[in-house]
């Protein structure tokens, strides 16, 4: 067994392994305050998609970091160009999708790409508050983000940050069935 193997297993077994969803949380009301600014789901998948690396090293067992180059504002950077073009070119069915949560939107691909980079490069940064192999802004080595918040308060912030998302969510769907109440009362 290597050293990093052995690493690897110390880190499943402490519990402190990436947990993407948690992500989710500031995205999400980041994404409803900012509705008009940013592509609600392309925020949702750009600000989880960098974690594919984790997930790779994890179910293949690769000699890797756990947060390698795609955890870096420059493999960020290409992962987010990637996430754009692809979301893009799904616009059309994702605006389906979201129409049934009443999120629909019309979306430029300039929206789309801004979206990508601000997702991606959340994750980055909320990570680089946790992570130690780290390296942030590759080619050049260290992480000055470390531990300027505990794993604790980043945790918190983004589960309070679900909770509030989950609260603006249903406030917008409130104002938006009173909307269509009130034009119901018109005719």
């Amino acid at each position: 067994m290597t050293k990093y193997q052995t690493y690897l297993e110390k880190r499943w077994r402490e519990n402190k392994t990436p947990f993407t969803p948690l992500h989710w949380g500031p995205s999400s009301w980041i994404g409803l305050i900012l509705f008009k600014i940013f592509d609600f789901p392309t925020l949702l998948i750009s600000c989880v998609i960098v974690d594919v690396e984790p997930f790779c090293v994890f179910i293949f067992n690769a000699p890797w970091p756990l947060h390698g180059f795609l955890h870096t504002f420059l493999g960020g950077s290409i992962v987010a160009i990637i996430t754009a073009i692809i979301l893009y070119f799904l616009k059309k069915p994702i605006k389906k999708l979201m129409s049934i949560f009443k999120l629909s939107q019309d979306s430029s691909f300039k929206k789309i790409i801004l979206t990508s980079f601000f997702g991606v490069f959340s994750h980055i940064l909320l990570d680089a508050f946790l992570y130690e192999e780290m390296n942030p802004f590759y080619p050049f080595k260290g992480n000055p983000f470390l531990g300027l918040f505990s794993s604790f308060n980043v945790y918190l912030f983004c589960s309070l940050s679900f909770l509030i998302g989950v609260l603006i969510y249903l406030i917008r769907l409130s104002l938006i069935r009173k909307n269509l109440d009130n034009e119901n009362q018109k005719y």
